[in-house]
């Protein structure tokens, strides 16, 4: 498996809800942009009135959810936001450095959750050099 991929989880069908005693977020398919990625993010998830709004920002919040009363945090993508591939890589690398954090840290977990079909697209922007990157 390539490094990033063991982060994350990929499932056939999300159709239902992958699971019924955590804190569960869809993410809404059809951002397209940063801004609103990191607006729908603070919203949903209750993110404090000093975030960032930037990847650091993200990264950070994702990584302490001491606001929140449920121990597992799950976050579903039916698809990949449609961002600039740069910034979609990045957002890739935020949530895998999220999940890899909260693996070492109590109490929370923080489980990414993608269609398997999306396995390769993933795979490839987490493997691509980031000079090569357009965006």
């Amino acid at each position: 498996m390539r490094p990033g991929l063991e982060t994350f989880r990929f499932e056939p069908d999300l159709s239902g809800r992958i699971n019924g005693r955590s804190f569960y977020w869809r993410l809404p398919g059809d951002i397209s942009a940063k801004d609103e990625l990191f607006a729908v993010f603070s919203k949903s998830l209750w993110f404090p009135r000093d975030f960032g709004f930037d990847w650091d920002g993200l990264l950070d919040c994702l990584c302490d959810f001491g606001w929140m009363s449920d121990r597992k945090i799950i976050l579903v993508h039916d698809r990949l936001p449609r961002l600039p591939e740069r910034e979609l890589k990045l957002y890739l690398i935020v949530l895998r450095d999220a999940v890899r954090w909260w693996r070492f840290e109590d109490p929370h977990e923080l489980e990414v959750v993608f269609p398997e079909d999306l396995r390769g697209r993933i795979e490839a922007l987490l493997a691509a050099d980031p000079a090569t990157l357009r965006g």
